[in-house]
């Protein structure tokens, strides 16, 4: 009897130990709290479009990273692309998922870039078959395809270097 009271005091201690660590390896990364949390959300719309199942996700960026021209975008935006993709299709019965970005710099805001792509062609790209693990080499390796494959149109007039 003492050997349980002792064992799941040492169960308990290590769990709270684990959260308070912030060593979350054995808990999955919720939807759509991670959005919100890493990739500069502020809100997500769940709309039914001309009969197709649309999310809008709306991210608020107040930095842009470096860019190669004004027609490209920043590393911190493709990889925000790709996990915001990734996250609504895995976690949600949508057909289209649309990003609209806007940047709140030079005193107001502004749009940056907006992204859509439907989920049979996220398919299509095999991006959807990676794992939440291998989630930040998979964007990099996928991301030029979920491009070619989706709409994106990104704000030219934005400064390159700011």
């Amino acid at each position: 009897m003492r050997r349980f009271g002792i064992m799941s005091v040492v169960v308990i201690f290590t769990l709270i130990s684990l959260v308070m660590s912030g060593c979350m390896v054995i808990l999955p990364k919720k939807y759509p709290d991670v959005l919100y949390k890493e990739y500069d959300v502020v809100k997500i719309e769940n709309r039914t479009i001309n009969g197709v199942k649309t999310a809008i996700v709306y991210q608020v960026k107040t930095k842009i990273g470096p860019r190669s021209s004004a027609s490209d975008l920043d590393a911190d935006s493709k990889k925000d692309i790709g996990a915001i993709t990734y996250y609504v299709f895995k976690n949600t019965d949508v057909d289209e998922v649309q990003i609209i970005c806007y940047y709140a710099g030079g005193g107001g805001l502004q749009p940056y870039y907006k992204f859509k792509i439907k989920r049979r062609d996220a398919e299509l790209s095999g991006f959807l078959n990676a794992s939440e693990k291998e989630l930040p080499s998979a964007v990099l390796y996928y991301f030029n395809k979920l491009k070619s494959l989706g709409d994106i149109w990104i704000n030219d007039r934005l400064p390159v270097n700011e």
